[in-house]
């Protein structure tokens, strides 16, 4: 299956898309989402070693991601600093 993957899940379009940028320039294997759903059957599917949450996701799936992620074992990271500061983060937290 290949190495665990970071996935973003962010309500701006174009800041995700900025995101995406800033992660594949840093060699990160990630994918982004603007759907609950989506990172939901993401976490599901075993696809995600880290969930990265955005500033802009409201509390209630914000707090519905998180308690999936818990049952699942999976790392969560929320940063509403700007993306240029990600990568490193993430590198951070995943030890």
């Amino acid at each position: 299956m290949g190495t665990p993957k970071v996935i973003f899940f962010g309500r701006n379009p174009a800041l995700m898309t900025i995101v995406d940028q800033q992660l594949r320039s840093a060699g990160i294997r990630a994918q982004g989402f603007m759907q609950e759903e989506q990172v939901m059957d993401a976490i599901e599917r075993g696809e995600a070693r880290m969930i990265v949450l955005g500033g802009g996701v409201e509390d209630g799936p914000r707090e519905r991601i998180k308690g999936h992620c818990s049952k699942h074992g999976i790392l969560v990271l929320e940063h509403s600093g700007g993306p240029q500061h990600l990568p490193q983060d993430i590198e951070r937290a995943l030890g």
